[in-house]
Protein backbone atom coordinates (compact mmCIF):
# COMPACT_ATOMS: atom_id res chain seq x y z
CA UNK A 1 0.00 0.00 0.00
CA UNK A 2 1.37 3.37 -1.01
CA UNK A 3 1.73 6.28 1.40
CA UNK A 4 -1.14 8.12 -0.32
CA UNK A 5 -3.41 5.06 0.05
CA UNK A 6 -2.44 4.75 3.72
CA UNK A 7 -3.22 8.43 4.30
CA UNK A 8 -6.56 8.02 2.54
CA UNK A 9 -7.43 4.95 4.63
CA UNK A 10 -6.40 6.76 7.81
CA UNK A 11 -8.51 9.77 6.85
CA UNK A 12 -11.57 7.61 6.20
CA UNK A 13 -11.09 5.83 9.54
CA UNK A 14 -10.84 9.15 11.41
CA UNK A 15 -13.94 10.44 9.59
CA UNK A 16 -15.89 7.30 10.49
CA UNK A 17 -14.80 7.59 14.11
CA UNK A 18 -16.01 11.19 14.21
CA UNK A 19 -19.35 10.21 12.67
CA UNK A 20 -19.70 7.36 15.17
CA UNK A 21 -18.86 9.68 18.09
CA UNK A 22 -21.37 12.27 16.90
CA UNK A 23 -23.94 9.50 16.53
CA UNK A 24 -23.40 8.41 20.13
CA UNK A 25 -23.68 11.99 21.35
CA UNK A 26 -26.85 12.52 19.32
CA UNK A 27 -28.34 9.30 20.69
CA UNK A 28 -27.57 10.40 24.25
CA UNK A 29 -29.20 13.77 23.62
CA UNK A 30 -32.27 12.14 22.11
CA UNK A 31 -32.52 9.92 25.17
CA UNK A 32 -32.46 12.94 27.48
CA UNK A 33 -35.12 14.60 25.33
CA UNK A 34 -37.26 11.44 25.34
CA UNK A 35 -37.01 11.10 29.11
CA UNK A 36 -37.94 14.70 29.75
CA UNK A 37 -40.71 14.66 27.11
CA UNK A 38 -42.43 11.84 28.99
CA UNK A 39 -42.92 14.07 32.03
CA UNK A 40 -46.17 15.77 31.08
CA UNK A 41 -47.89 12.64 29.86
CA UNK A 42 -47.06 10.55 32.93
CA UNK A 43 -47.67 13.20 35.56
CA UNK A 44 -50.85 14.24 33.76
CA UNK A 45 -52.26 10.73 34.16
CA UNK A 46 -51.17 10.39 37.75
CA UNK A 47 -51.66 13.89 39.14
CA UNK A 48 -52.72 12.69 42.59
CA UNK A 49 -49.66 10.48 43.08
CA UNK A 50 -47.17 11.07 40.24
CA UNK A 51 -44.81 8.21 39.57
CA UNK A 52 -41.13 9.06 39.86
CA UNK A 53 -39.48 9.85 36.54
CA UNK A 54 -36.01 8.50 35.85
CA UNK A 55 -33.36 11.16 35.40
CA UNK A 56 -29.83 10.02 34.60
CA UNK A 57 -27.14 11.49 36.81
CA UNK A 58 -25.37 14.34 35.08
CA UNK A 59 -21.90 12.99 35.92
CA UNK A 60 -22.81 9.67 34.28
CA UNK A 61 -24.44 11.29 31.25
CA UNK A 62 -21.63 13.72 30.47
CA UNK A 63 -19.12 11.16 29.08
CA UNK A 64 -21.72 9.96 26.56
CA UNK A 65 -22.29 13.53 25.37
CA UNK A 66 -18.70 13.83 24.07
CA UNK A 67 -18.43 17.54 24.77
CA UNK A 68 -22.00 18.46 23.85
CA UNK A 69 -22.84 19.27 27.49
CA UNK A 70 -24.09 22.79 26.75
CA UNK A 71 -26.35 21.50 23.99
CA UNK A 72 -27.80 18.89 26.33
CA UNK A 73 -28.30 21.59 28.97
CA UNK A 74 -30.26 23.59 26.38
CA UNK A 75 -32.46 20.56 25.70
CA UNK A 76 -33.28 20.18 29.37
CA UNK A 77 -33.82 23.92 29.82
CA UNK A 78 -36.23 24.11 26.88
CA UNK A 79 -38.17 21.23 28.40
CA UNK A 80 -38.17 22.98 31.79
CA UNK A 81 -39.65 26.14 30.25
CA UNK A 82 -42.28 24.13 28.35
CA UNK A 83 -43.09 22.08 31.43
CA UNK A 84 -43.48 25.16 33.62
CA UNK A 85 -45.55 27.11 31.07
CA UNK A 86 -47.86 24.21 30.29
CA UNK A 87 -48.56 23.39 33.90
CA UNK A 88 -49.09 27.05 34.87
CA UNK A 89 -51.87 27.21 32.26
CA UNK A 90 -53.50 24.08 33.75
CA UNK A 91 -52.86 25.27 37.33
CA UNK A 92 -51.18 21.91 37.93
CA UNK A 93 -48.42 20.91 40.32
CA UNK A 94 -44.75 20.81 39.32
CA UNK A 95 -43.35 17.51 40.65
CA UNK A 96 -40.44 17.28 38.17
CA UNK A 97 -39.58 20.97 37.78
CA UNK A 98 -36.62 20.91 40.15
CA UNK A 99 -35.09 17.86 38.46
CA UNK A 100 -35.25 19.54 35.06
CA UNK A 101 -33.64 22.76 36.31
CA UNK A 102 -31.06 20.85 38.32
CA UNK A 103 -30.10 18.71 35.31
CA UNK A 104 -29.73 21.74 33.02
CA UNK A 105 -27.49 23.51 35.52
CA UNK A 106 -25.49 20.36 36.25
CA UNK A 107 -24.75 19.81 32.56
CA UNK A 108 -23.76 23.47 32.16
CA UNK A 109 -22.79 25.00 35.54
CA UNK A 110 -22.35 28.44 33.93
CA UNK A 111 -25.85 28.58 32.40
CA UNK A 112 -26.85 31.75 34.28
CA UNK A 113 -30.36 32.08 32.81
CA UNK A 114 -31.22 28.56 33.97
CA UNK A 115 -30.36 29.53 37.55
CA UNK A 116 -32.13 32.89 37.40
CA UNK A 117 -35.35 31.81 35.71
CA UNK A 118 -35.27 28.25 37.02
CA UNK A 119 -35.10 29.60 40.55
CA UNK A 120 -37.96 31.99 39.78
CA UNK A 121 -40.09 29.16 38.35
CA UNK A 122 -39.51 27.17 41.54
CA UNK A 123 -40.53 30.18 43.64
CA UNK A 124 -43.75 30.53 41.67
CA UNK A 125 -44.32 26.79 42.10
CA UNK A 126 -43.94 27.37 45.87
CA UNK A 127 -40.94 25.06 46.03
CA UNK A 128 -38.85 27.47 48.07
CA UNK A 129 -36.23 25.04 49.47
CA UNK A 130 -35.53 23.82 45.93
CA UNK A 131 -35.32 27.40 44.65
CA UNK A 132 -32.83 28.26 47.39
CA UNK A 133 -30.79 25.18 46.47
CA UNK A 134 -30.67 26.22 42.79
CA UNK A 135 -29.68 29.80 43.64
CA UNK A 136 -26.95 28.67 46.05
CA UNK A 137 -25.66 26.19 43.47
CA UNK A 138 -25.51 29.00 40.90
CA UNK A 139 -23.69 31.35 43.26
CA UNK A 140 -21.06 28.69 43.98
CA UNK A 141 -20.50 28.04 40.26
CA UNK A 142 -20.68 31.70 39.18
CA UNK A 143 -19.32 33.85 42.03
CA UNK A 144 -18.90 36.94 39.81
CA UNK A 145 -22.52 37.08 38.58
CA UNK A 146 -24.69 39.56 40.50
CA UNK A 147 -28.08 38.31 39.26
CA UNK A 148 -28.13 35.08 41.26
CA UNK A 149 -27.42 36.46 44.77
CA UNK A 150 -29.74 39.35 43.91
CA UNK A 151 -32.58 36.93 43.17
CA UNK A 152 -31.86 34.84 46.26
CA UNK A 153 -32.13 38.05 48.28
CA UNK A 154 -35.44 38.76 46.55
CA UNK A 155 -36.72 35.32 47.58
CA UNK A 156 -35.85 35.95 51.22
CA UNK A 157 -37.36 39.44 51.08
CA UNK A 158 -40.62 38.71 49.27
CA UNK A 159 -41.36 35.09 50.10
CA UNK A 160 -39.98 34.19 53.55
CA UNK A 161 -39.55 37.76 54.86
CA UNK A 162 -36.18 36.85 56.35
CA UNK A 163 -34.80 40.35 55.99
CA UNK A 164 -31.43 39.54 57.51
CA UNK A 165 -30.81 36.91 54.82
CA UNK A 166 -32.10 39.24 52.11
CA UNK A 167 -29.67 41.89 53.33
CA UNK A 168 -26.79 39.40 53.30
CA UNK A 169 -27.33 38.33 49.68
CA UNK A 170 -27.99 41.83 48.41
CA UNK A 171 -24.73 42.89 50.04
CA UNK A 172 -23.02 40.09 48.10
CA UNK A 173 -24.66 41.26 44.85
CA UNK A 174 -23.79 44.89 45.60
CA UNK A 175 -20.07 44.04 45.57
CA UNK A 176 -20.18 42.46 42.10
CA UNK A 177 -19.57 44.13 38.70
CA UNK A 178 -22.52 45.69 36.84
CA UNK A 179 -24.93 45.30 39.73
CA UNK A 180 -28.12 47.39 39.37
CA UNK A 181 -28.07 50.98 40.56
CA UNK A 182 -31.03 50.53 42.91
CA UNK A 183 -29.36 47.92 45.15
CA UNK A 184 -27.69 50.41 47.53
CA UNK A 185 -31.09 52.01 48.12
CA UNK A 186 -32.59 48.65 49.05
CA UNK A 187 -29.68 47.98 51.40
CA UNK A 188 -30.26 51.27 53.19
CA UNK A 189 -33.95 50.51 53.59
CA UNK A 190 -33.27 47.05 54.94
CA UNK A 191 -30.65 48.29 57.34
CA UNK A 192 -33.14 50.84 58.63
CA UNK A 193 -35.87 48.15 58.74
CA UNK A 194 -38.34 50.40 56.93
CA UNK A 195 -40.02 50.62 53.54
CA UNK A 196 -40.78 46.90 53.14
CA UNK A 197 -43.89 47.39 51.00
CA UNK A 198 -42.29 50.05 48.82
CA UNK A 199 -39.21 47.91 48.24
CA UNK A 200 -41.41 44.92 47.40
CA UNK A 201 -43.31 47.08 44.91
CA UNK A 202 -40.10 48.18 43.20
CA UNK A 203 -38.84 44.57 43.06
CA UNK A 204 -42.00 43.38 41.34
CA UNK A 205 -41.90 46.35 38.96
CA UNK A 206 -38.31 45.55 38.01
CA UNK A 207 -39.30 41.92 37.41
CA UNK A 208 -42.21 43.04 35.22
CA UNK A 209 -39.90 45.26 33.16
CA UNK A 210 -37.17 42.66 32.73
CA UNK A 211 -39.07 39.39 32.23
CA UNK A 212 -40.19 38.22 28.79
CA UNK A 213 -42.14 35.27 30.23
CA UNK A 214 -45.87 36.06 30.08
CA UNK A 215 -46.70 33.86 33.07
CA UNK A 216 -44.11 35.66 35.20
CA UNK A 217 -45.32 39.07 33.97
CA UNK A 218 -48.93 38.23 34.86
CA UNK A 219 -47.92 37.24 38.38
CA UNK A 220 -45.84 40.41 38.76
CA UNK A 221 -48.79 42.57 37.64
CA UNK A 222 -51.04 40.87 40.19
CA UNK A 223 -48.55 41.44 43.01
CA UNK A 224 -48.09 45.09 42.00
CA UNK A 225 -51.86 45.67 42.10
CA UNK A 226 -52.06 44.09 45.56
CA UNK A 227 -49.20 46.20 46.91
CA UNK A 228 -50.60 49.40 45.45
CA UNK A 229 -53.90 48.71 47.19
CA UNK A 230 -52.08 48.06 50.48
CA UNK A 231 -50.03 51.24 50.13
CA UNK A 232 -53.13 53.26 49.31
CA UNK A 233 -55.00 51.84 52.30
CA UNK A 234 -52.10 52.60 54.61
CA UNK A 235 -52.04 56.21 53.40
CA UNK A 236 -55.76 56.58 54.03
CA UNK A 237 -55.45 55.10 57.53
CA UNK A 238 -52.53 57.34 58.52
CA UNK A 239 -53.42 59.87 61.24
CA UNK A 240 -53.84 63.41 59.99
CA UNK A 241 -52.32 66.35 61.79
Amino acid sequence: MTSSQMASTSGKRAWREQVFALGLAFAALMMTSFLSASLDARTGREEAAPAPIFFPRADLLKPALLGFDAFAADVYWIRAVQYFGGRVERRANFPQLYQLVDMATSLDPHFVDAYVYGGLFLVIARQLPQAIAIYEKGIAANPDVWQIPHDLGRLYFLETREYDKALRWWQVADRLPDRPHYLPRFLIRLQAKTGHRQTALELWQKLLEQSENESVRAIAKREIETLLKELGQRTQDAPRS
